[in-house]
C-alpha cells in the first residue's frame, strides 16, 4: 500500500512539474513583467 502511494505521489509530481516547464512559466518571466509605478523624481 505505501509504495503504490509514493510511486502515485511522484508520478503526480512528475506530471506538475512537466506542465510548468511546458508552459514556460518561470521566476523570471514574473520579474520582467513587474514594473513599478516609479514617481517622475526618480526617472532620468
Amino acid at each position: 500500500m505505501m509504495k503504490k502511494l509514493v510511486a502515485w505521489g511522484l508520478t503526480s509530481l512528475a506530471s506538475v512539474l512537466t506542465f510548468v516547464a511546458a508552459s514556460g512559466f518561470s521566476v523570471n518571466s514574473v520579474w520582467k513583467d513587474y514594473e513599478p509605478n516609479l514617481p517622475s523624481s526618480l526617472k532620468r
